[in-house]
This record gives C-alpha cells, sequence and structure tokens, in this order.
C-alpha cells in the first residue's frame, strides 16, 4: 500500500509531536500537560526547520567535495 506524499507528511509531523509532547510530560522533572502541549507546538517546527538545515548544509558540503574531488583529477565540474 503507498501512502500519498501529503498524508505522510501529516502523520510524520503528528507522530513527531505526540513523542515530543510525550517526552516534556514524562521527563525526570515532568511538566503539566498542558505546558507540555503547547511546548510540543514550539519544539516540532522547530526540530524540522532543524533536520532541513542539516540536511541542506550537507548537500553544499556534498557538492562542495565533488567539484573539489573533480578539479584535482582535472575534469570540469557541472
Amino acid at each position: 500500500m503507498t501512502v500519498p506524499k501529503p498524508l505522510k507528511t501529516v502523520l510524520f509531523v503528528v507522530l513527531a509531536y505526540v513523542l515530543i509532547v510525550l517526552m516534556m510530560r514524562y521527563r525526570r522533572e515532568g511538566m503539566e500537560w498542558d505546558q507540555a502541549l503547547l511546548m510540543g507546538l514550539l519544539v516540532t517546527p522547530l526540530a524540522f526547520l532543524l533536520s532541513w538545515g542539516r540536511d541542506r548544509l550537507m548537500g553544499k558540503a556534498r557538492g562542495a567535495g565533488e567539484r573539489a574531488r573533480a578539479r584535482r583529477r582535472g575534469e570540469v565540474a557541472e
């Protein structure tokens, strides 16, 4: 069974939100449910933003490495 990409994205975001809220609620000095739910609303987009930034940075580094290797070999980098 294949899941459409928008539905997969929504499910992934909801799962991340639930996990973050549960982590906030049941950590050592757990917070109240209302605070955990609000913090989850703030932390979930931040987590995805950091993940996107890391992927972008790693992609740029990979491209720069490929161009540097091509220059060392004397090839024209595309």
